[in-house]
């Protein structure tokens, strides 16, 4: 009787468990949802901070555009205040422009690089746009960065915290949601707003901002598992209007009419909504960074009561995940695929990538060795994902998108001598031979400028070319009396062609050997009415001269370098050396003695050190220290035109604060130079020069009033207003010199050649 009661209690009691059990309340999921926006999105953060201290951590997160950045980062480890300090350490001008340090752009590409306002690729049918303004390779690299720690996870549900991000797919119009894969990829994707930003190619996949459809993904959160929604708006708000005043608020309004319906219908399914107001801030106010941060945390601590409320009845106990986020883990390459490769030499690729099988890589080594590649200007966009292994290796699977074969570049520009003048630029690259580049310059301008290089490079490393090529000018010698005023100006017409090699080491050094013929003549334009009623229609000079060329450069960008070095030394020794006349006898007799050529020997040596030093985060030290000897007289067109501003420049010039263009004619000469900047704003800087010059020139007087033999020492001085705007600079700038005291104004506007 005993075991039978025994039995009976032991079955009730577990009925009574099994129903205790039936009716505790299950532990509800969070879901955060993080809408698009652009920089708006970037208020996501302070919301993630204030979720933190409640203690509330999702267990699940999905996110759209600039949502499936944050929460895309945040799903793979890092918190509020890692995100908040990337954001603030970020470039946004270089990451936002894709543009590359200036040293890890070829020594052959660096004349061209970043001097145009518009790119066109040639194609059969003619000029095509851009799928994009923004490739994204900079964007690609940082997200490629951030997610190293987590190589290995491919499945986005073994993420610390599981996630999804939402892009769209421009064959099918249909919404993909990325559940695997590349994290950096599945966040380039989902971001990348229709014509700001380059769709993403995946197999037959053409993908853009999700948002275009569904910038507010709180029903796939819902399918993720999550029980409760928390979500971030920062995207569509309905309003006025007169707030689509800017053109990124009036591209983002328009390319997401369909997200903001859909936005509607989610935010009536969210449990806990936060929408920070952000009506003073458009999609690109990147630079406004930490403002918006802090209003997203504000608008956090509005709803702090409901945040509280709810960290109270889900009692989860649950923690941030700890992820270890080792920037410097190495990893072993097994094996390098290449994909979209075509005309480019595989070698040549993994030469400057400095990557082979079966090296450890770190993530600073990789994105050092891509910023080499994509310095070689052959290549448009280079993404990679790491593969692991059955064992500890890795694949490293580079996806290439190869730059087109022919490339338009157009850019308008302006200075106070030389006039308005639109900058063109033809580029053809393995046209005349493999991996080689054709160049072609033309500045259509009232002193037309024309200049022509090919380069064929040899070897597998291609660091060994031929190179040869021209130039062309046309533009004016003014000539000036002792007191600074012009006397008159010739008309000045320059031709080169040169055949040589080339060396590049690296992306800092260049060596050139070759044989350069030039000439330079002068015809009538202003004044000197002497020589050319005398029946002087032409005359100047022709050299034939051998030349080395050694140049090194670690300056980190063409305007406004912060640090680095140039140093640019040039040995030219005169083969040839021809008087050009044409015109009455008379007339040539009178010129004779400023084109005669003495010696048909001789040799130049010139040499040029610029050092930028950052002395603060808003000054810098520009140095300059530039000279030339040459071992015997030359006729007058031999020598070396010097004054004016750097945007000035025309052959065999140097420029000089405190003088015009080309207003002191030198034979030998040494110049020191100091420039102190002070940036106001990104944009905004402030610079003043001083300057140091010696000179001597041994003409003969053959004009009145102008005497070119002369020893001077001269200090010139001035102040320069600059705007870098994404046109090109802006520049207004007065000079002065210890000689004369008169003002000298200079003005410029867009990109030089």
């Amino acid at each position: 009787m005993s075991k039978k009661i025994s039995l009976l209690c032991l079955i009730f009691a577990s009925v009574i468990i099994e129903i205790s059990l039936a009716q505790s309340p299950k532990k509800s999921t969070i879901g955060l949802v993080l809408s698009g926006g652009g920089a708006k999105g970037l208020a996501h953060i302070g919301v993630l901070k204030v979720l933190e201290e409640e203690g509330i951590i999702p267990d699940y997160i999905a996110g759209t555009s600039m949502g499936s950045i944050i929460g895309g980062l945040y799903a793979a480890g890092y918190s509020a205040h890692e995100l908040d300090s990337i954001v603030n350490h970020v470039d946004w001008g270089r990451l936002l422009s894709d543009e590359l340090p200036l040293t890890s752009i070829s020594p052959h590409e660096k004349e061209d690089y970043n001097r145009y306002q518009a790119e066109f690729t040639i194609t059969s049918k003619g000029l095509e746009i851009p799928s994009g303004l923004i490739k994204g390779q900079q964007i690609s690299a940082l997200f490629s960065r951030l997610t190293w720690h987590i190589a290995d996870i491919k499945d986005f549900d073994n993420l610390p915290i599981p996630f999804r991000c939402v892009a769209a797919d421009l064959n099918s119009g249909q919404e993909y949601v990325f559940k695997s894969g590349n994290l950096a990829t599945a966040m380039r994707a989902s971001m990348s707003i229709p014509t700001v930003f380059s769709p993403v190619k995946i197999d037959t996949l053409f993908l853009v901002d999700g948002g275009i459809l569904n910038n507010f993904p709180v029903r796939l959160c819902r399918q993720m598992g999550a029980d409760i929604i928390i979500g971030v708006n920062v995207g569509f708000q309905d309003g006025p209007e007169d707030k689509l005043k800017s053109f990124p608020e009036i591209l983002m309004a328009s390319a997401t009419i369909a997200g903001n319906v859909s936005t509607r219908r989610a935010i009536r399914h969210t449990d806990l909504l936060i929408s920070p107001d952000l009506k003073n801030f458009n999609t690109g106010s990147f630079f406004d960074a930490q403002k918006i941060i802090e209003l997203g945390e504000q608008a956090a601590r509005e709803k702090i009561y409901q945040i509280r409320q709810l960290a109270d009845s889900i009692n989860n106990g649950k923690s941030s995940p700890v992820v270890n986020k080792n920037k410097n883990r190495q990893i072993k390459i097994s094996q390098i695929t290449i994909n979209g490769l075509q005309n480019t030499n595989r070698q040549f690729l993994l030469g400057h990538l400095g990557i082979q099988p079966g090296d450890s890589i770190t993530p600073k080594l990789l994105d050092e060795g891509l910023k080499k590649s994509m310095g070689t200007r052959y290549f448009e966009n280079i993404t990679y994902d790491l593969i692991p292994t059955d064992s500890s290796d890795y694949i490293l699977s580079l996806n290439i998108e190869e730059s087109p074969k022919g490339k338009a570049k157009f850019s308008l520009h302006f200075d106070n001598e030389n006039k308005a003048g639109l900058l063109s630029n033809l580029t053809l690259r393995n046209i005349m031979g493999k991996a080689s580049r054709t160049s072609l310059n033309v500045d259509i301008s009232e002193s037309p400028r024309i200049s022509f290089s090919q380069i064929n490079f040899m070897g597998e490393r291609q660091i060994t070319a031929i190179k040869f090529g021209g130039e062309f000018e046309s533009n004016k010698l003014p000539v000036y009396v002792d007191n600074g005023s012009k006397y008159g100006t010739f008309k000045h017409s320059f031709a080169s062609a040169r055949f040589g090699f080339m060396t590049a080491l690296g992306t800092r050094w260049q060596m050139d050997a070759y044989l350069r013929l030039y000439k330079s003549t002068l015809q009538s334009k202003t004044g000197f009415f002497d020589i050319f009623q005398a029946g002087v229609e032409r005359f100047g000079n022709q050299f034939l001269s051998s030349n080395f060329d050694f140049i090194y450069s670690s300056i980190d960008r063409r305007f406004f370098p912060v640090k680095g070095s140039e140093i640019k030394i040039s040995y030219k020794f005169n083969l040839d050396a021809q008087q050009l006349y044409k015109g009455s006898p008379a007339g040539e007799s009178m010129i004779a003695p400023v084109t005669d050529c003495p010696y048909q020997n001789f040799f130049t040596v010139n040499g040029t050190l610029k050092k930028y030093i950052p002395i603060t985060n808003k000054f810098t030290a520009g140095l300059r220290a530039s000279g030339q000897i040459i071992s015997r007289p030359q006729p007058l067109l031999g020598l070396t035109f010097i004054g004016g501003m750097p945007f000035n420049n025309r052959n065999n010039e140097i420029y000089f604060m405190g003088y015009s263009f080309r207003e002191i004619i030198a034979e030998d000469f040494t110049l020191g130079e100091i420039n102190l900047r002070y940036n106001c704003t990104k944009q905004i800087h402030f610079s003043a020069i001083g300057g140091f010059l010696m000179t001597d020139s041994n003409l003969p007087q053959v004009i009145e009033h102008i005497d070119f033999n002369q020893t001077d020492k001269i200090f010139g001085y001035g102040l320069i207003m600059a705007y870098n705007s994404f046109l090109g600079p802006l520049q207004l700038g007065v000079g002065s010199n210890n000689s004369d005291n008169r003002l000298r104004w200079y003005f410029n506007f867009g990109f030089n050649f």
